[in-house]
């Protein structure tokens, strides 16, 4: 059996891009205006036009599944356009960002090896990110764990203490943990983001989303170091944060390798000229966001 990464870098390989196309497409209903579906398109057939004209220059398709509700637009998605896209050459990660308990997680996890991706996110909410990693691993299918995010709410968040036992102390770097008096005694604790690339190395999981830092986030060059001194030359970097957010690519590729990022743009390619972007646009949109990508793996 392939692990993820193996099949992310033939991928790399086949299409030397590590591009991958966000397919999360708003309904017209929705009211994103120039982000989002004319009204009274097909989505299925909208989503088949847009994977032909960017499949060249990426190589791997993010469908988010929340996208993908409607009457038939599940239908549309296993048989038509997961199976294009592996036809095409590409990886297919469904950015689901699992969060529930392992039993419930599971019932996603099937579903998700019988729709055909080879991956998909998950939101360990609950701490149980081990239990999720062994079930990936029962039903061969990549994890990839959410990790350190750019949403400006993800600042607290990040930060959060998580409480290290003595054993754990161990297994983290000295640099990373805080050291506080707690009812007379001293107690150790790493933050939150830490932890999350602490543990996704240790229960083997495939991979890990860090958001692309910017002028305009909290994510600073510090976090992304800090990160790679935990994910291991197994593991991939999931990158959202491109093209609509203004995310910058270089420093990610940086601290975690030429080939090991995969690079999302979503809106920035279903719709570079607002909602009737035409599959040329797509394209030359797709293309640009290879060639930028491949010029800054060469630095």
């Amino acid at each position: 059996m392939q692990t993820l990464k193996e099949k992310w870098l033939e991928s790399v390989e086949r299409k030397n891009s590590i591009l991958c196309a966000g397919l999360d497409p708003a309904e017209f209903g929705l009211k994103r205006r120039n982000k989002g579906l004319p009204e009274g398109v097909d989505k299925v057939e909208w989503s088949l036009k847009y994977l032909e004209a960017v499949a060249p220059y990426c190589a791997a398709l993010k469908p988010n599944i929340k996208y993908w509700g409607g009457e038939k637009d599940i239908i549309g998605l296993k048989a038509e356009i997961i199976p294009k896209a592996h036809e095409l050459g590409l990886i297919v990660i469904d950015d689901y960002k699992a969060a529930d308990l392992n039993e419930t997680n599971e019932s996603g996890i099937y579903f998700n090896v019988q729709m055909g991706f080879d991956a998909l996110t998950i939101a360990p909410y609950g701490g149980n990110m081990e239990g999720t990693a062994k079930l990936c691993k029962k039903w061969d299918i990549g994890a990839i764990t959410m990790c350190l995010m750019s949403n400006p709410e993800n600042k607290r968040e990040k930060d959060m203490l998580v409480g290290l036992t003595y054993d754990e102390e161990k297994e983290y770097d000295k640099e990373d943990i805080y050291k506080y008096e707690v009812y007379g005694g001293e107690s150790r604790f790493v933050s939150r983001y830490i932890q999350l690339a602490h543990d996704a190395a240790k229960f083997g999981l495939d991979g890990v989303v860090v958001g692309a830092p910017s002028p305009d986030n909290h994510i600073t060059n510090k976090e992304l170091l800090n990160i790679s001194r935990y994910v291991n030359d197994k593991m991939l970097v999931l990158c959202p944060g491109l093209g609509e957010q203004g995310g910058e690519a270089h420093s990610i590729l940086n601290c975690f390798g030429r080939d090991n990022v995969i690079v999302n743009v979503g809106r920035g390619l279903m719709f570079p000229k607002g909602s009737y972007s035409t599959p040329e646009e797509q394209a030359k949109a797709a293309r640009f966001y290879k060639d930028m990508l491949n010029e800054k793996r060469t630095i």
